[in-house]
């Protein structure tokens, strides 16, 4: 069985509730991990948590979502490059609505490997 494409471009838009700024432009993101990559999001984790013993909900949610941006991210728009990639912008809801377009990519993948498998079992090829 061949594997879907593991990069996916996606239009993105949004208006920052904080600002009013407008962020919008075109991504590529990996949508699923190897094994390195996995690594790496850890390792971003780790590094945005600043060794904090006991850290909040949200530094643990911006952690995890910073990092898997940071990882998954292979192109952006120039706005996102200067914003270090999410660190410089005032407005932590596009943070969120870029993760979940992000993981929008994943859920596609999965599902395209889903219907390939099927449909090479119904070609009578046992995956």
């Amino acid at each position: 069985m061949d594997l879907p494409n593991n990069e996916k471009t996606f239009e993105f838009e949004h208006v920052g509730l904080t600002t009013g700024k407008k962020y919008d432009g075109k991504f590529t993101v990996k949508c699923v991990l190897n094994m390195f990559d996995k690594r790496e999001v850890e390792l971003e984790k780790s590094r945005l948590s600043a060794d904090v013993a006991n850290p909040t909900n949200l530094l643990s949610s911006l952690s995890h979502i910073l990092a898997n941006l940071r990882v998954r991210i292979i192109k952006s728009p120039t706005w996102w490059e200067q914003s270090l990639g999410g660190f410089d912008i005032l407005d932590e809801d596009v943070i969120v609505a870029l993760y979940d377009k992000t993981m929008e990519q994943a859920d596609k993948w999965y599902k395209e490997l889903k219907e390939n498998a099927e449909e090479g079992e119904s070609e009578g090829n046992p995956q």
